[in-house]
């Protein structure tokens, strides 16, 4: 009984309970909800990142948010992902590259290997601003991961490492790696990336002093740029374009774009941009040998960006990144000792569970053995007791005998009581008439006294031969003496 006990105690703990379950699946959908806003939120802020970066960031710290509530680790690592794109175009280097490296803490927690790797192609991004060999390590890593978890994003790798082609002036293996890029780009229709590529392609024309070429591909690119108000990439293309007009010495064109592109900077605030727009100014006014003017363009530009600060950026962001790695490693080893704590209790719950097994098998094998003994000992008494039965129904079988042979006797004895009944009806009868008759005689006087003491005592004697007659008839004993009796 203790054993049901127990076994029923421990199912009724461990088996879900209908109104649990119903619990869970709310739960599940609710979660399931809220997931796809998070990823809804994410691909917002993404869209908006060539024209408004800070509502990029805004959007995404929204989802981050709620994604941190229900712990849903792959949006959480998507929008610290976003946000440090969105303050990569802000110019915001240090506080991008900070949430790259948290999003890949977050994707390495989940096992999501593709976005690990579109994390390290947006870290090969910032290093490709001034360490080239760096960048190329990140895009190494990120197309090592894209090629098993994300080939769609191949396409965008490719276009990185012929940017990097074209900072090492490698202008016809850049061209090469863009076309390669371009194609994969049409056939996924991602216009965005389309207009990224022509832009590389006409950057590359450039460089090898192909102006023409360099020029109609441009313009390609900033038409679609302001279809789709991209201001980011209408800036740059622009500011391209001008480049190649002073390369031409076609200063008009140059002011032109400069003066068109320079509008969009101001919108997006991003320093470096502006930066560069400083500088293309600076050789504007420079060719058109207002000079003063030219130097005011170039102390603005140095006032806000030296180049020591371009030099030691990368400097600062190798810091930056071992200082994350510290504290990343940090709390590595506080999971690790959390998880061990959980891996401990875990131990503990499952020593007791264990116990508790235990426990019920001893019980089992006690209450078994109990009952080997019970079936043992009922053995034995079905046993005496089938015995019992028959030697019941022995003595029964010889009552019965016993009862056949006196039945059959008295059967017998009766016969013989009913013969002498008969007997004594008909010889007994006949003297005690002939005595009748006697005593009548006397009273009459008809005998004398002699006479009837004769025949009286004749009767008597015939009388008494009759019963011992039967005497002997009924005790079968045939030499019976008259004198015994």
């Amino acid at each position: 009984m203790k054993v049901k006990l127990l076994i029923l105690s421990m199912l009724v703990l461990f088996l879900p309970k209908d109104g649990h379950s119903a619990f869970f699946k709310k739960n599940q959908t609710e979660r399931s909800i809220t997931i796809r806003k998070v990823d809804s939120l994410n691909i917002e802020a993404f869209s908006y990142r060539l024209n408004n970066p800070g509502k990029t960031i805004k959007i995404a710290s929204d989802a981050f948010f709620i994604a941190q509530k229900i712990n849903y680790l792959d949006g959480e690592g998507e929008a610290c992902r976003v946000i440090g794109i969105g303050q990569y175009y802000l110019s915001n280097y240090e506080i991008a590259l900070d949430k790259y490296l948290q999003a890949i803490s977050y994707f390495e927690q989940s096992s999501n290997f593709k976005g690990t790797g579109k994390v390290y192609n947006n870290i090969g991004n910032l290093y490709l601003l001034n360490d080239y060999d760096k960048a190329l390590e990140y895009y190494n890593k990120s197309l090592t991961l894209a090629k098993k978890h994300n080939p769609n994003a191949l396409a965008g790798i490719y276009l990185n490492v012929g940017i990097i082609q074209t900072k090492k002036k490698n202008y016809n293996d850049a061209i090469e790696k863009f076309k390669v890029s371009l194609q994969l780009f049409k056939k996924s229709d991602n216009q965005e990336l389309i207009i990224q590529g022509l832009q590389d392609i006409g950057e590359a024309y450039n460089g090898l002093k192909q102006y023409q070429q360099a020029e109609t591909v441009l313009t390609e690119a900033l038409l679609k740029a302001k279809a789709r108000k991209l201001n980011y990439t209408i800036a740059s293309i622009e500011l391209s374009l001008a480049n190649i007009f002073l390369r031409q010495d076609k200063t008009e064109d140059a002011a032109k774009a400069l003066q068109a592109g320079f509008e969009y900077t101001k919108t997006l605030k991003n320093r470096d941009l502006q930066n560069d727009y400083n500088y293309a100014t600076y050789q504007l006014e420079y060719k058109r040998k207002n000079y003063q003017l030219a130097l005011n363009y170039l102390r603005k530009n140095f006032s806000q960006d030296s180049a020591y600060y371009r030099k030691s950026f990368s400097k600062r962001i190798t810091l930056a990144s071992d200082l994350f790695n510290q504290l990343e490693n940090r709390r590595k080893n506080e999971r690790i000792i959390a998880h061990q704590k959980y891996i401990t209790t875990f131990l503990s719950a499952a020593a007791i569970v264990a116990v508790l097994l235990v426990a019920v098998v001893i019980l089992m094998i006690i209450n078994i053995k109990k009952t080997k003994n019970s079936n043992r000992e009922l053995t034995r008494l079905n046993a005496e007791v089938s015995e019992q039965k028959e030697n019941l129904n022995r003595l029964n079988h010889d009552q019965e005998d016993i009862i056949n042979e006196r039945t059959k006797d008295l059967k017998a004895k009766n016969k013989t009581l009913s013969e002498y009944s008969l007997h004594l009806s008909h010889h007994v009868r006949g003297p005690i008439a002939t005595l009748k008759g006697i005593v009548y005689l006397q009273e009459t006087d008809l005998i004398d006294r002699d006479e009837c003491i004769q025949l009286i005592k004749k009767c008597v004697f015939n009388i008494d031969d009759e019963i011992i007659s039967m005497s002997k008839t009924l005790n079968d004993e045939p030499d019976i003496n008259t004198d015994q009796i």
